[in-house]
Order: C-alpha cells, then sequence, then structure tokens
C-alpha cells in the first residue's frame, strides 16, 4: 500500500516522540476509540445482563411458588378424596425445594396437628397486601415484603391453593435480594474478559491499519527531505488509494517542475553570460586594436562607434535584467498618476524615429479619441517602445510600422503592427518567454527579454498584452490597458515572470 520512493538512500534523523507522529495519534484516536467503544458496551451489556437476570429470577421466583401452591392443592385434593384429613407438608421439607435463604409462608389452610408449623401464617405486610381476587385471575401475586425476623426487604411472590376449584388459601414465597444479585456476580467477570479480549484485538488491528494508512505518509515525508536535499530525481509510485495517489501525482509534478526550472535556471546562466560576453568581448577588442594602435587612423571612427554600440547593447541587456530582478524580487514599483494616452503614444514613437530612419522604416500613428488614463505614464511609454522597437527591427526598409491607439468605455486598447514576416500560430505564446530571441531580416538579434518584460509590465498595471493575427501579413501586438487604476495589480501579484525565467 505505501508509496516506493525512486531515488537516493535515506537520510538519518532522529526517532520522533510517537505521540508526535501521525501513526501514533491514528493508533492513540483508535484505541480511545476503541477502549470508549468496550466501555459503552461493557456499561450497557451489563445493566441489560443484569436487568434479564433480575427478571429471569422473578420470573423463576412466581414460578416455584405456583409449583408450591400447586404441590399442596395436588396433596389437599387427594386427601379430600381419599377421606383423610389434610396433612400439610413439613416445612423443612418444602424448604429444600426452594434452597437456603428462600422462606415459605401461607395462611387459609387447615392445618392438622401433626405439622412442626402449624401457624406460619403471613406476616401482617404481605397480609395486608394479599388479594384472593388478584391470585384467583393472574394465578400469581408480587408482594412487597420484608422479613419479619430482621426487617430486611425481599423479594415475594404468592400463589393461591385450590381445593375443589375454589381458593382456599396461598403460599407466598419470599427470597432475600442477594440471590437476585449472585447470577450477575458471575456475568460481570465473562463481560469484563471479553471486552478485555475485544480491546486487545482491536489494538493489534488499530495498529496495523495505523502503519498501513501512514507508510505512504512516509514515503512522502522521505521523499520531500530528498527533494529538499537536491535530488530531483525522486518520484512517488501509486499506493493504491485515491486521495494518496492524487497527491502522489501532484508530488512527482511538483518535482518535474523543479527539474525543468533547475534546467531553465542554469539555460538562464549560460545565456546571460554568453549574451553579457558577446558585447564584452567586442568592446575588448575594439579598445585593445585602439591601444595598441593597429587601427588606421581612418578606421577608428568605425571602431568607436563599434564600441558605442555595443556598450549600449550591453547597457540595454543590463537595464532590462535590473527590470527582472526587481519583478523577481516584487520590489517593482507602480507609480500611478493622470496622464495622456496620445502624449505618451506620441512620445514612444519619438523615441523611436532616429532608429525607425536608419531602418528605413515609416512610423504611422492612427490615434483616435482617448479619455485620460489613470496609470504609470512611464512605465506605459517603456511598453510601447519595447514594441515599437520590435517591430522596426522586424519590419522591412521602405515599409511602415503602424501604432493605433483608442478607448472603449473602460479600455483602453493600443495597438503595434509591422510588415514583418509574422509569427506562425503556434509561435504566439512562446515569443513572450524570456530570452526567446531570433535573428531579424536586417541581422540584428535582440536579448529576448523586451516582451517578456513588457508583457510583466502589463499585468502589474492590470492589463494584458498578447498578438493576434493580422490580415495580410505580419504581427500585430495588442495591449489593453484598464482607464482607472483600481484594476492595477498589487504589488506582490507581479512576479510570475520569475517562474518563467527559471521554468
Amino acid at each position: 500500500m505505501g508509496h516506493r520512493i525512486q531515488g537516493a538512500g535515506p537520510a538519518l534523523r532522529a526517532r520522533p516522540n510517537p505521540l508526535q507522529t501521525l501513526r501514533g495519534r491514528v493508533a492513540l484516536g483508535s484505541l480511545v476509540g476503541v477502549l470508549t467503544a468496550a466501555s459503552v458496551f461493557a456499561f450497557v451489556s451489563s445493566n441489560l445482563i443484569r436487568s434479564e437476570t433480575a427478571k429471569a429470577t422473578r420470573v423463576e421466583l412466581d414460578r416455584q411458588s405456583v409449583a408450591l401452591a400447586q404441590l399442596v392443592s395436588d396433596r389437599a385434593e387427594r386427601d379430600a378424596e381419599a377421606g383423610r384429613e389434610f396433612r400439610f407438608f413439613r416445612p423443612a421439607n418444602l424448604q429444600r425445594l426452594v434452597g437456603p435463604g428462600s422462606r415459605i409462608y401461607f395462611t387459609g389452610l387447615g392445618l392438622s396437628p401433626g405439622a412442626e408449623r402449624p401457624n406460619d401464617r403471613l406476616p401482617a405486610v404481605a397480609a395486608e397486601q394479599l388479594s384472593y381476587e388478584s391470585l384467583a385471575e393472574a394465578g400469581v401475586q408480587r408482594i412487597d415484603f420484608t422479613f419479619p425476623e430482621t426487617g430486611a426487604s425481599a423479594e415475594a411472590a404468592a400463589a393461591p391453593v385450590r381445593l375443589g376449584g375454589e381458593t382456599v388459601g396461598a403460599i407466598l414465597l419470599a427470597r432475600p435480594p442477594s440471590d437476585f444479585e449472585a447470577a450477575w456476580a458471575d456475568v460481570w467477570q465473562r463481560v469484563g474478559l471479553a471486552s478485555l479480549i475485544g480491546v486487545a484485538a482491536a489494538v493489534i488491528v488499530s495498529l496495523f491499519v495505523a502503519d498501513r494508512v501512514t507508510r505512504p505518509l512516509r514515503a512522502m515525508q522521505e521523499a520531500t527531505r530528498r527533494v529538499a536535499g537536491g535530488d530531483l530525481a525522486t518520484r512517488l509510485e501509486p499506493a493504491g488509494t485515491q486521495e494518496l495517489d492524487e497527491v502522489a501525482g501532484a508530488f512527482n509534478s511538483m518535482v518535474a517542475r523543479l527539474a525543468e526550472r533547475d534546467e531553465g535556471a542554469r539555460q538562464f546562466l549560460m545565456k546571460v553570460t554568453h549574451d553579457l560576453r558577446t558585447p564584452l568581448t567586442a568592446i575588448r577588442g575594439h579598445a585593445a586594436a585602439l591601444s595598441d594602435g593597429i587601427v588606421p587612423e581612418d578606421q577608428i571612427p568605425r571602431s568607436l562607434t563599434a564600441i558605442e554600440g555595443e556598450a549600449a547593447r550591453l547597457e540595454t541587456m543590463v537595464a532590462d535584467l535590473l527590470d527582472l530582478a526587481r519583478l523577481e524580487a516584487h520590489r517593482f514599483r507602480v507609480d500611478t498618476g493622470i496622464v495622456d494616452p496620445a502624449e505618451v503614444l506620441r512620445d514612444a514613437a519619438a523615441t523611436l524615429d532616429a532608429e525607425a530612419a536608419r531602418a528605413q522604416v515609416r512610423i504611422e500613428q492612427r490615434l483616435g479619441h482617448m479619455p485620460e488614463l489613470e496609470t504609470d505614464g512611464a512605465r506605459v511609454r517603456q511598453i510601447v517602445t519595447n514594441l515599437l522597437h520590435n517591430a522596426v527591427r522586424w519590419t522591412p526598409p521602405g515599409s511602415t510600422v503602424l501604432i493605433e491607439g483608442r478607448a472603449t468605455r473602460d479600455v483602453l486598447i493600443v495597438a503595434v503592427c509591422d510588415e514583418g514576416p509574422g509569427v506562425p500560430p503556434g509561435e504566439r505564446e512562446r515569443i513572450f518567454e524570456p530570452f526567446e530571441a531570433h535573428e531579424a531580416p536586417n541581422g540584428s538579434q535582440g536579448t529576448g527579454l523586451g516582451l517578456a518584460i513588457s508583457r510583466e509590465l502589463a499585468r502589474a498595471l492590470g492589463g494584458e498584452l498578447g498578438m493576434e493575427p493580422r490580415t495580410g501579413g505580419g504581427s500585430r501586438f495588442v495591449l489593453r490597458l484598464p482607464l482607472r487604476a483600481s484594476s492595477v495589480a498589487a504589488p506582490d501579484e507581479v512576479g510570475s515572470l520569475t517562474s518563467r525565467v527559471v521554468g
């Protein structure tokens, strides 16, 4: 039933207090439940058996009193038929029939002089309760009785003595209450023994069940320790229980995701190292050549221009990495204010005028009516600038980059369109992943961070950045922002980019 762990050997750890483990608490809970059930069983069964025992003893008392009365009645009938005078049984002989501790009383009988106790009649308390009508109707009558000799209470039953079909007397049989408890004294020991046996068996079963139930959890605990130690090859196999299998599946997915992030982090560092080394190598090479004087005088401006270009590229990459680090540390600030979206879009376009002119690309603006926007204007301009820069790089010379702006009731919509080769449908989400950079038709290649950071900035402002199909070819990036800052994301919500950077 337990999960098996695939991975390294178990780590050493201190033995925990059994009552602080789930296994111990499950076993303890089962034990408490069993003891409670056993106690309730013993209490209920003992009272039930005690009640039934007393009831059975009273029934036996009634039966014996009726049997005694019938015995006397039969003797009287035989003597009457034979014309003899009735001679009552000796009380000692009758006493042997009912056992020690019981007493027999009688009334209404004419006894012969041969009887040893001719006047052992009913005590007054019994005589007052005795009813011949009740005896004739029910055949037996219960009497609230006390022994006249000791004054102790007793259980008593009276039965009629009949002669010729008429009730001529009564026999009363009395027993002390201890006779009714005698049977229970034997029963409670057996009930207690049965309860103890049941508790012992239940304890064994509960310990077994607790071990079986907690075994997969112990396997998960061990697997978690291994993952925490860096063993991302650890996996849990199904245990055969739906809930635990779902947890194991989630655990395996988590570890697989961690392994992907770990690999992504290594790729991230390799990519950053490579992208930083390339401009540094170019700068160092041109600087060394200039320092050694091996660059012809007419080529010096070219080398200085190359150094300046590589430095600018390095500066852009460092700025992007800084934004990325701020997003990761949740220290990315969003300063909201009232801005004119048309002015923000025009400023962004003006920033790219020189670059567009060098690439022989024209930036066209189609700005409709747009109300004032409550947002971070600098971040909006950064997003649009990144989109325009990307569009200029991918648009062939002599073509046009179009920036459109309009507003609905609650949303500002900004679209940046180019006339480049476009992006296949299956790649439209992938291009927003960090370091997903490709060489543009003009030979340039970006850092692969611009679109990723732009999307995160859009989400930080409460909006969204995506890519939509464009009729006639090319690419169309659409930015949607709320007109009011109430929809802007909280600082802690910014930073989901990190998971995609290392995943």
